[in-house]
Parts: C-alpha cells; sequence; structure tokens
C-alpha cells in the first residue's frame, strides 16, 4: 500500500501523520516545534520521524511550511515567525536525508487542498480558502489544483483596500489583515470599550457579541464588512464555487456569516453569486493530510513526466 507522509509545519507545534491515497490519516504525532527552530535540529528529527514510521512503506513526504516557498526548488525563502531560515534549501537538505522525495508548499496552500479534495469543498474545483487568524492566511484552487507561481503564496491578507490604512507587518498600508487579524480585533473593541487592556482572546468579544453587547457586535459588524468588500473583489476575480473560513477567529462564524455574506452580496457582481457557498473549514489535521496529497500529487505528476520522457523516440544521428 502506497502511503504518504504529511508534515504540517507550526510556530508551536509540528503535527505529522502516514496518510493513504485516499486522504486517510492512519497514524499520528504531534509534539513541540520550539527545539526544532534551527536547520540542523529540525532535519534530524524529520529523519527520527521517518525511522519512527518505518514499518510503513512511505513513497514521498509533504510539507506544509509558514511562510514563502519556491516551489520549484522546494526552498525557503523565509518563514516569518520562525528566524534563520532565510533561502533555505530544505528540499535538497532533506532528500538528502530522507532518501526519498520530498515537496514543499505554504501552509495556507495545503490546507485549502484538504477542505476541497477532502472536507468542507468537496466535490469542487474551484474555491477560495482563507485562515482568520493573527494575520489572514489565503489560498485560491482553481479546476482542482493550488495556483501558484514561483512562489508558493496566494498572499490574499496583503491586498490593499485602503490606501491610506495603517503600516501592515508586510511593510504596506491598509492590508485586508490590518482589518481582520485578531490583534485588531481585540484593540478595535478596547477602543470602543475605552478601556485599558484588551481581552486576551477574540472568543471574549464572540461571547460578549451573542449577548447583544454593542461594543462587540461593532467589532463584527465592521469585520464583516472589510472582509465582506474584499471577497467580493475576489469572487469577481476568481469565481468561486465555494469560500471556506478556517482559523480561529472563525470560530464566530456563525455570528459574522449574514453580516459577511451581506457586504459580499453589497459588492460582489450578482452572476458571480450564482451557486456560491460560504462555508467554514471542516476538517481537524488539514495541514497534515494537505501535505501528504501534496506529496502524491507531486510524485504522480513527476512519474508521469519521467514516463513521457522515456516514450519520446530517440533522435536520429546521421554520419557524415
Amino acid at each position: 500500500m502506497k502511503v504518504f507522509l504529511g508534515i504540517d509545519w507550526g510556530g508551536t507545534y509540528i503535527k505529522a501523520g502516514i496518510v493513504n491515497s485516499s486522504g486517510k490519516i492512519l497514524k499520528k504525532i504531534v509534539y513541540s516545534s520550539s527545539q526544532l527552530k534551527r536547520r540542523q535540529a529540525f532535519t534530524g528529527e524529520i529523519k527520527r520521524l521517518k525511522d519512527t514510521f518505518k514499518k510503513y512503506n512511505i513513497k514521498a513526504v509533504g510539507i506544509g511550511a509558514p511562510g514563502i516557498i519556491n516551489v520549484e526548488r522546494g526552498s525557503i525563502y523565509y518563514l516569518p515567525n520562525v528566524p534563520g531560515w532565510e533561502n533555505s534549501p530544505l528540499k535538497t537538505m532533506l532528500e538528502k536525508e530522507l532518501k526519498i522525495p520530498v515537496f514543499i508548499d505554504n501552509d495556507a496552500n495545503i490546507f485549502a487542498l484538504a477542505e476541497v479534495r477532502k472536507g468542507a469543498g468537496r466535490g469542487m474545483s474551484r474555491a477560495i480558502f482563507l485562515t482568520l487568524g493573527t494575520g489572514l492566511g489565503g489560498a485560491v484552487i482553481f479546476n482542482g489544483q493550488i495556483i501558484e507561481g514561483k512562489t508558493s503564496a496566494s498572499e490574499l491578507g496583503h491586498v490593499v483596500i485602503d490606501v491610506n490604512g495603517k503600516k501592515c507587518g508586510c511593510g504596506g498600508y491598509g492590508c485586508i489583515e490590518t482589518f481582520t487579524g485578531s490583534n485588531h480585533l481585540l484593540e478595535r473593541y478596547r477602543q470602543l470599550k475605552k478601556i485599558k487592556t484588551a481581552p486576551k482572546e477574540v472568543k471574549e468579544i464572540f461571547d460578549k457579541a451573542k449577548t447583544g453587547k454593542k461594543e462587540a457586535l461593532i467589532v463584527w459588524q465592521e469585520f464583516s464588512k472589510y472582509l465582506g468588500k474584499f471577497l467580493a473583489g475576489m469572487i469577481n476575480i476568481f469565481n468561486p464555487q465555494v469560500i471556506i473560513l478556517g482559523g480561529g477567529v472563525s470560530g464566530a462564524f456563525n455570528l459574522f456569516r449574514p453580516l459577511l455574506w451581506q457586504a459580499i452580496k453589497a459588492q460582489a457582481m450578482w452572476p458571480q453569486l450564482t451557486g456560491l457557498k460560504l462555508v467554514k473549514a471542516k476538517l481537524k489535521d488539514a495541514g497534515i493530510i494537505g501535505a501528504a496529497l501534496l506529496a502524491k500529487d507531486k510524485l504522480e505528476a513527476d512519474t508521469r513526466a519521467t514516463n513521457a520522457d522515456k516514450r519520446k523516440p530517440s533522435p536520429v544521428r546521421i554520419s557524415a
């Protein structure tokens, strides 16, 4: 049986699992990633991880990394929250240690791939996926495949919606994530309440909104207005069949969904909305599943390309 090792590399935890060709997790392990920030420590641990699963016939490894990846080379440009990985040839490093193919992509992309193949967007060929948390991560699926260029990330969170907006962590101004990130929501609530200290969790604002607290409701109304305006633009460009929202802030999905849908309809071109679904992410281990599916897809594509080359006729040589 062919299986793949899927690795969800987070800033706090690494989640890894053996996944079969159908996307089912056969075995899973979760451990802290705080000690694995250095390159040698990380590669050594992945090698030990492969040894832990040595009874399985692992064909390839897929990794979802929290940063911007050169998908052609499998190298890391940089990881915003994990210093020291700038311009790292991770694919080359790991393949030397593991002796099997390794494929790497941005974590939002692999989450999207899993949700479209096995989760909330199953059966859909066109989808927009957003992770709503500290920032806004995003991915676009078209014809069932991740849209990407030389780099892995569809940096949807850094689409500008207000040229006079505040400075973003990316260096620009007025990016959508400056209006939807959890830190913004907490600070906005603090301003509205005129209190010295903001709540620690977005869930607190969600809970207060459920009981009708004015300031909390305003936070979600503003959040929905900005996110809806942004998504309307994405809908007009990509014409998705489904929009899937994940991440910690999506815990308030049932509260803000009607407000968000209203904001989308006010801005998007109406033919683009026909049949469109707005749903919450479904999978618990999307990172593991998506990474394994990435490995499976890339390995099969490489195999097809190799076989095609073998079938090409040899050039005719004419001697003088």
